[in-house]
């Protein structure tokens, strides 16, 4: 009897440790997802930004 207590604790214990580590792998990808949201966020922000003025650097004025 006690032989099926120790298992259902050792099950008990393994199943935590393996709900944690599948928590933190998430958290870790949603973290990840965030910051390429936020890269991105910004390289939208920065290609609007050039949108506005879109006549710069396309023509040269040279003197001789």
């Amino acid at each position: 009897m006690q032989s099926s207590t120790v298992n259902s604790a050792l099950s008990a214990v393994s199943q935590s440790v393996s709900g944690t580590y599948v928590q933190d792998v998430s958290i870790k990808m949603l973290d990840n997802a965030i910051d390429l949201n936020n890269t991105m966020a910004q390289g939208t922000i920065k290609m609007m930004e050039n949108s506005v003025t879109p006549y710069l650097g396309s023509n040269i004025d040279i003197s001789v």
